[in-house]
């Protein structure tokens, strides 16, 4: 549990932005992970791990955005705008906000391979045996996941393309 803890929680923060709340689907992991021990086939134990964090992480996403939606419902209220930031010693604000809200527009399927390749530098190999398919699955749905990305930065945020993000 303490080698794969930090990491275990950065996945989680990139999916909930929240670090209460990754936190805590972090450690429901581990619990996940401990009681489902003897389904696990041998190889590295660190992808198996992460996806057990990314399908809680991910539940616990929606459950959050059903009950912000109820509220707003029974408030009457327009939909509040989160703001996310990439550390801001490297990237503004401002930059940040719309590499997120690129994302964002992309399925939650190929936001996650761009988070697990990109942000947590999961190696072809291991994120193959995450999504259980061979490595050239793996660099094609990463490839139309990264397209699809280009497709939503260069219509919605031309800025981010002469920047050279």
């Amino acid at each position: 549990m303490r080698r794969y803890q930090e990491t275990a929680f950065r996945t989680a923060f990139l999916v909930l932005r929240d670090s209460a709340e990754a936190e805590d689907a972090a450690q429901e992991a581990f619990v996940k992970a401990y009681r489902a021990i003897g389904r696990f086939r041998e190889g590295p134990l660190r992808p198996w791990l992460l996806k057990i964090v990314v399908n809680e992480s991910l539940n616990r996403a929606k459950s959050r955005k059903r009950r912000e939606a109820m509220a707003e419902r029974a408030a009457g209220d327009p939909p509040a705008m989160q703001g996310w930031s990439i550390d801001e010693a490297v990237i503004s604000r401002e930059r940040a906000q719309q590499v997120h809200a690129a994302l964002e527009a992309l399925k939650e399927q190929e936001r996650a391979i761009i988070y697990l390749r990109y942000f947590l530098m999961l190696s072809e190999q291991e994120l193959a045996q995450y999504l259980g398919c061979p490595p050239g699955t793996v660099k094609s749905r990463l490839h139309r996941a990264l397209g699809k990305l280009r497709e939503v930065v260069a219509r919605e945020y031309p800025a981010l393309l002469a920047e050279g993000a």
